[in-house]
């Protein structure tokens, strides 16, 4: 099956063995940039940083933010090393009163600011209220803040918050999502959420900002003050490049030390690369096919021009049953990705479900036909094509994919084969990033592609799915994944927001994610490993989150970059390492509920992508 594709794949795959030898034949590793000036600079090569808007902490839209913010600040509640869970962070513990309705945080006393003032309950307190009052921050935060009816500084380090109904999310506080920031600095500001970033404001993180040159790089200062013990080095650069190749080139020629997003190919000539180590593990990352269900509102106004048959669950289902996974982690990634299941990875353990027996979709067109003609689409044109009972159309479906992502162009050529055996057409357009995204939001699409990095909270993903995600009215939106509405879903949602008990959550998050698998709105592909590689003879120490086999980058956290140690030096460890790695993973189960909202419902949602959503 799919020849043709395959042939397509050959010819890419030697174009890039070809540039990736040109890319691997450069000088050899050095560290003279790195350790000039007698400093230690950990200096990590990336992209995107022209996508970044601003540094304001608290309106951070874009997983770059997130990964620096994580060096300049510590949030109350972390998402542990070892496996999500939540540990504490400024909060060293927390509890609720019997009814769930009052929550006691203790702050760490020793948790000091960059510039040497304490930081105390009254910043906690000064920043939730900020949230609250503030619009352009609450729409970012108000799924955390809006629940909150009261928050007071008992004391320098005792923070109670009560909240109008009981809501586990109160166990981490949105973990990384949220920084405390400074009252006596921020206190000043004219316009908090107008705040972009300026080098030597006080932080609370082991980094403070040094120089942000926007599009280019920023530059981060140690502060060998830092509470819970300063890291084993002086800077930290994120430095941008165009392209990979260019990155990986820098990484040879010792211009940078530590660059992730490689592909399969430059991954593993990389491996042999003397002076270089590399490091894969399961990532959050997954790529999926998205199908517009039917773009309407609330109200059940239809806009946008997708095709009606993409409406009907069978259809979808049917397509699912054409697309083989398993081919694709194979001649996509290298082998370096497992195949996708729901919006929910399996690097969370037991909150990612997986089918079994006859819940499995698997590859088989026979399957996929057969579908098609139970549900009424026995009938074909003059070309051949099934045709729609309802609309009359012909199944003809554009198929969206961003025109730089070299893995999805191979990947189309095998759907576009695959989907033919079912006797429907699909018309794969390449198209840039921001215009694809633009058309998918509008409704003008009918299969896209699309990448989406899950958080340890499956709600904030699972929330894209909902009746309360549509908009009010026929206008784009990027709150909605496909346009998916299921009341029964709904009730699923509802009940996971109001269970405390952590198995019976876990059950609810698992039964939605098999609904979701069963409608389709979407084929969750694959879910891409980390590939990423540094200059071992500068650098040792990284570690990962998970802790065991996870990433370097992309954390939700800064563990891997403090734990970071220049080559000679006596190691460091990453907060989080030992004591703070919490409880077992259903923590994360059961504190993780999210407030329930009724009417409005979902008003509040963030008004851009969040740290771990679509690009």
């Amino acid at each position: 099956m799919a020849e043709k594709a395959q042939r397509s794949f050959l010819k890419r795959a030697a174009a890039a063995s070809v540039a990736g030898g040109v890319a691997l034949s450069l000088a050899p590793v050095s560290g003279a940039v790195a350790q000039s000036g007698g400093k230690d600079t950990l200096i990590v090569g990336t992209s995107g940083l022209s996508n970044i808007p601003h540094l304001n902490p608290l309106d951070s839209g874009w997983l770059l933010q997130g990964e620096i913010n994580n060096l300049m600040y510590t949030p109350m509640i972390r998402w542990s090393q070892e496996d999500f869970s939540p540990a504490p962070g400024i909060a060293q513990e927390w509890e609720s009163s019997e009814d769930g309705l009052t929550w006691t945080y203790r702050l760490n006393p020793d948790a000091t600011w960059s510039d040497g003032e304490p930081i105390t309950a009254e910043d906690a307190k000064f920043t939730y209220d900020l949230l609250r009052e503030n619009p352009v921050l609450n729409s970012r935060h108000g799924d955390l803040v809006n629940n909150f009816t009261d928050v007071r500084a008992e004391d320098d380090h005792t923070l109670v918050i009560e909240i109008d109904e009981p809501s586990a999310m109160m166990n981490h506080l949105k973990g990384v999502s949220i920084m405390i920031m400074p009252e006596h600095v921020w206190g000043e500001l004219d316009d908090p959420a107008a705040y972009a970033g300026e080098p030597d404001q006080p932080t609370s993180g082991p980094f403070r900002l040094n120089e942000y040159r926007e599009g280019e790089r920023i530059t981060l200062t140690a502060n060998e003050d830092y509470w819970e013990g300063p890291v084993d080095y002086d800077e930290f650069v994120l430095q941008d490049y165009q392209t990979p190749e260019a990155m990986v080139q820098a990484l040879q020629a010792g211009e940078v030390d530590l660059v992730g997003g490689l592909n399969p190919q430059q991954y593993e000539a990389l491996e042999s690369r003397e002076g270089i180590t590399t490091s894969t593990g399961p990532g959050r990352r997954m790529q999926s096919l998205t199908f517009n269900a039917g773009a309407r509102t609330r109200g059940g106004e239809e806009f946008g021009d997708g095709h009606p048959a993409l409406t009907d669950p069978a259809v979808r289902r049917a397509i699912a049953h054409a697309v083989d996974k398993e081919r694709i982690v194979e001649v996509a990634t290298g082998g370096f990705a497992l195949p996708g299941v729901s919006y929910v990875p399996p690097i969370f353990g037991d909150l990612s479900w997986e089918p079994t027996g006859d819940d499995l979709i698997a590859a088989d067109v026979e399957a996929g036909n057969q579908l098609l003609d139970e549900a009424g689409y026995d009938e074909r044109d003059s070309a051949g094509l099934r045709v729609d009972p309802e609309s009359g159309r012909p199944l003809e479906f554009r198929l969206f994919y961003h025109s730089d992502r070299p893995s999805y162009a191979i990947i189309q050529d095998f759907l576009v084969d695959w989907v033919a055996e079912l006797d429907i057409r699909l018309n794969a357009i390449a198209m840039d990033t921001t215009p694809l995204n633009e058309e998918q939001e509008a409704g003008n699409f009918d299969i896209a592609f699309g990448t989406w990095n899950a958080g340890p909270e499956p709600s904030e993903t699972l929330a894209y799915h909902t009746c309360a995600r549509l908009p009010e009215e026929a206008e784009p939106t990027d709150l909605t994944f496909a346009f998916y509405c299921n009341e029964e879903y709904d009730a699923l949602f509802e009940q996971q927001t109001a269970e405390t008990d952590l198995d019976t959550r876990a059950g609810l998050l698992r039964d939605m994610q098999q609904l979701l698998y069963q409608d389709a709105p979407a084929i969750v592909l694959y879910y891409e490993n980390q590939l990423e590689a540094y200059n071992s003879e500068r650098w040792s120490g990284f570690e990962t989150q998970p802790a065991d086999a996870g990433m370097i980058r992309e954390q939700q956290g800064a563990f891997g970059y403090r734990s970071a140690t220049p080559a000679g030096g006596s190691g460091g460890q990453a907060a989080g390492s030992g004591s703070d790695s919490g409880s077992a993973l259903p923590w994360v189960i059961g504190g993780l509920v999210l407030v329930a909202v009724a009417g409005g419902g979902f008003a509040w949602m963030q008004r851009r992508k969040t740290a771990d959503d679509r690009e």
